[in-house]
């Protein structure tokens, strides 16, 4: 996020006014909240505008009555003067049916020159009105300033375009861009490219729908890459090669839906992708060949951890099945996330086999839950008669499951002890649940063998931290 209450920059921040804060301590006065140093309450207050926003973007079904920069505003004159002296209190702007233009003024002369973090949600609107689109042209000039842009619109209208006028614009503070995109009026008959003026520090870029094809940006220094493909028009795959090889450095890459359209062989396209900084992949297919297609043709020796939603059995089959050696395509897996996806006894086996580093495992989702967990506390015969058994994922660590524990948790309970009688113990268990952790019946007994969390949000992707990065526009995998 802007302006980022990060924890490095909170640190930074309690550090700046920590002097003034710990002389009113040591003064030993209870003074008014008013009295407080006018750094230290501005602090506080963006604090709490990040918190409040999270918590909007966690709870979707909550109803805002009004901002927090607002109703903080109005407490007193002291926490007024505060509030209006801290322009970046004022930078995120909404473009929305329920947001008056003069709303948008008033913030964009408050936020001063502060990078500002915009969002259109059009979506909803029946269609983009006078006063909708005079809403659009107050910011459309303010582009340079722009950190952050979400634009979600049903519908691109050939003669009240959004994102065309974009095509030939500059932004040179943009970090942050989601583009989701329905319908097209006509297909624009310039370059499929927006801000053809350069957008050097964009690193943060979704695409959903037709922005796939219709709106890309510059991508050379992107590092987190979404693709969703949500209205059922797959690209080429050449097409897609060249978008994920764009980046210079790519670390994140998520793809949502059948991308690519199918080929005349099983194999797609025999020019492999090389994507030697890729950290992060995460995947959900609807008819199940993207899995098995992206696994099987991308390199990326430096990636750490997959996660796989909607997963079906057969869905990889091709990929255990390729010529390649599996192993060397990804010899830093360490990390694997199943998002309710069902496959068989069969298939487990052949991801211990092919993944066999594993030291994370998470699992969202109750069909086969019961069959991992017994895999995972049995040891398997080897494929050598003479050897051992072997233990499934002997240096798992971690283990998460977000589940119904219903009728499970003694499954859960064996899996710590059999795996810790086995010297293969696992260091933590963290559980998806409704309820505290006291109320499972052993309780006493796990907090004793295994380092218990639980879990109320899936983890953000990848790896953030969901009350600071909230990323509202990810609920695809959700």
């Amino acid at each position: 996020m802007d302006n980022a209450l990060t924890a490095k920059t909170i640190d930074a921040g309690f550090d700046s006014v920590a002097p003034r804060f710990a002389r009113l301590i040591t003064a030993n006065s209870l003074v008014p909240i008013s009295s407080l140093p006018s750094e230290l309450l501005s602090y506080i207050f963006r604090l709490g505008q990040a918190m409040d926003f999270a918590i909007v973007t966690l709870e979707a079904h909550l109803r805002v009555l009004q901002s927090f920069e607002v109703l903080v505003s109005h407490v007193s004159s002291r926490f007024r003067a505060v509030a209006l002296g801290t322009p970046v209190l004022w930078s995120r702007i909404t473009i929305a049916p329920t947001f008056r233009g003069e709303e948008i003024d008033t913030y964009l002369t408050r936020s001063a020159q502060c990078g500002l973090k915009v969002r259109m949600n059009l979506a909803s609107a029946p269609s983009l009105n006078t006063l909708q689109m005079e809403k659009v042209d107050i910011m459309v000039p303010h582009l340079r300033q722009f950190e952050r842009l979400a634009i979600n619109t049903t519908y691109e209208s050939r003669l009240q375009p959004i994102l065309r006028r974009l095509y030939h614009s500059a932004a040179p503070m943009l970090q942050h861009l989601s583009v989701a995109v329905d319908e097209v009026e006509s297909v624009p008959p310039e370059d499929d490219k927006i801000l053809q003026g350069g957008a050097p520090i964009l690193t943060f870029v979704r695409l959903r729908g037709l922005a796939l094809h219709l709106f890309r940006p510059p991508l050379t220094n992107v590092t987190t890459l979404h693709l969703d493909e949500t209205t059922g028009l797959p690209m080429l795959y050449t097409t897609f090669r060249e978008i994920i090889t764009a980046p210079s450095i790519l670390y994140n890459l998520s793809v949502y839906g059948d991308l690519i359209a199918p080929q005349t062989n099983t194999n797609w396209d025999t020019n492999v992708i090389n994507l030697p900084y890729l950290r992060h992949l995460r995947i959900c297919g609807v008819g199940g060949a993207i899995y098995s297609g992206l696994l099987i043709n991308i390199r990326a020796p430096a990636l750490e951890s997959l996660v796989l939603k909607d997963l079906k059995e057969g869905d990889l089959s091709h990929f255990w099945a390729s010529e390649y050696p599996i192993a060397t395509r990804f010899p830093l897996l360490s990390s694997l996330t199943f998002l309710d996806s069902d496959v068989s006894c069969d298939e487990y086996l052949e991801m211990f086999h092919v993944f066999p580093d594993i030291t994370s495992f998470t699992a969202a989702y109750e069909m086969r839950t019961p069959t991992l967990l017994q895999l995972l506390s049995t040891p398997q015969p080897d494929a050598e008669p003479s050897r051992d058994p072997k233990i499934m994922w002997p240096r798992l660590q971690t283990l998460t499951l977000l589940v119904n524990l219903h009728d499970m948790e003694h499954v859960i309970v064996d899996v710590v002890e059999r795996r810790k009688a086995l010297r293969y113990p696992l260091t933590k268990l963290r559980l998806g649940i409704p309820h505290p952790l006291s109320e499972l019946s052993q309780y006493a007994w796990l907090k004793e063998n295994v380092a218990l969390e639980r879990l109320v949000e899936h983890d953000g992707w990848p790896k953030a931290n969901a009350a600071f990065d909230a990323d509202p526009d990810d609920n695809l995998f959700a």
